[in-house]
């Protein structure tokens, strides 16, 4: 690989590594706002960050992966 390259690579690996601190966040600011009443909007609101948050570690997987890291365990 060309070090050109690598750091492409390793500014994308950041990049997914960011978007995963966001989704946290974004989780987070949801619990913050939740009440105990929980209604279909926050049903559907939780399944969309549940999704947010597959989305971007599944992408940080892969980022990481293209610098020769590999996924010893994914909790199963």
């Amino acid at each position: 690989m060309v070090v050109a390259d690598e750091h492409v690579v390793l500014e994308h690996a950041r990049a997914a590594a960011a978007s995963c601190r966001q989704a946290a966040a974004a989780f987070e600011d949801f619990t913050n706002r939740l009440d105990v009443a929980v209604g279909p909007a926050e049903m559907a609101e939780y399944d969309a960050l549940i999704a947010r948050e597959a989305i971007a570690r599944t992408q940080r997987v892969e980022a990481f992966r293209g610098l020769g890291f590999a996924v010893v365990s994914e909790g199963k």
